[in-house]
């Protein structure tokens, strides 16, 4: 009978154990937080991007997993921070000023409530057009079927001022909204003859199109990159170095954004520090591998030009590394 007994607590020891040991496993599986990355087209280079920094938060920042989707870039992102059908958005530094003062394309509508959380490489306007056209200036491209980004996206707002700045509008020309990567493709079918599109350079979908197609980039002329750059200061000079892509070797003035992440504001302020700690830190060497453009990334070059007001655990950690005052 005493054995029986004994045997009797010790598997009820066990069960009651089990059960508690389920309880925690349940607990954490429940507590772990999943977040979406919006970032841009899979042909550009945020879409990597997005999917390092996703890696980088998964492996380090406990309980919490984190994957980046494709999207039409700035103008969705800001939407879908709104609607809270991403956690983190990469966007233009003027799209996010204009969403978060309600200006410009946004006049009229309420503020966007986002706060930034770091910046990262410049993304360059590259306008580039196929070799047997007589396209050489940006003026040439009247009268040409030209491709520029989704309508509403950043990209495309970025090209419809540089053409407003030579007074051009898209009356002048055969225009077409679509992403980068048909935009390449239209391009080796001859159904387009150029395109502007924001995108990093390398982008894998032109270099592709340049390694297939002839094509000659398009420059922004001295006299013109004065003007615009006084008109639009969140924009900055930029140059496309010789061999960016192939059969292209010369050096290409262009004008060029950095690019921001940003969230909404009331994500929990120590998540948000430890994103940006694990990031622009503690794993930024893990997060310069994800693209050429990233190699040159540091520490301080990824707390310079925030278009908007960053968000509180950002503020604690570049206050932290003595980069905000």
């Amino acid at each position: 009978m005493r054995k029986k007994i004994i045997t009797m607590i010790i598997i009820s020891t066990f069960l009651v154990g089990s059960v508690i040991a389920g309880s925690l496993i349940s607990d954490a599986v429940a507590e772990k937080r999943l977040l979406r990355i919006a970032t841009a087209s899979t042909g550009g280079s945020w879409y990597p991007a997005g999917g390092s920094i996703g890696s980088l938060i998964t492996k380090y920042v406990p309980n919490t997993e984190a994957s980046a989707h494709p999207s039409a870039a700035s103008r969705e992102n800001i939407r879908l921070l709104g609607e809270k059908k991403t956690d983190l958005a990469m966007v233009m530094p003027d799209v996010a000023f204009f969403a978060q003062t309600g200006t410009d394309l946004y006049q009229g509508r309420p503020p966007a409530k986002i706060n930034g959380l770091f910046s990262f490489w410049g993304i360059d306007l590259l306008i580039i057009a196929r070799a047997d056209t007589d396209i050489y200036k940006v003026e040439d491209l009247k009268g040409h079927k030209v491709g520029f980004g989704p309508p509403g996206s950043g990209s495309e707002t970025m090209s419809k001022k540089i053409l407003g700045a030579y007074g051009i509008t898209y009356k002048d020309l055969k225009a077409q909204f679509i992403s980068a990567t048909e935009q390449s493709r239209a391009m080796k079918d001859k159904t387009l003859d150029a395109a502007m599109y924001t995108i990093g350079t390398p982008a894998s979908t032109f270099a592709d199109l340049c390694t297939l197609t002839k094509c000659r980039l398009i420059p922004i002329q001295e006299n013109m990159m004065k003007k615009i750059l006084k008109k639009y200061p969140y924009y900055s000079r930029s140059i496309i170095p010789a061999g960016s892509y192939p059969q292209i070797n010369y050096d290409t003035p262009a004008l060029k954004w950095v690019g921001l992440v940003v969230t909404y504001e009331d994500m929990d302020t120590n998540l948000a520090y430890k994103i940006v700690k694990t990031v622009c830190k503690d794993h930024l060497d893990e997060f310069k591998q994800c693209h050429a453009k990233a190699k040159k990334m540091t520490t301080e070059v990824m707390s310079k030009g925030m278009s908007i007001p960053w968000h509180p655990g950002a503020v604690k950690f570049w206050r932290e590394v003595g980069l905000l005052k």
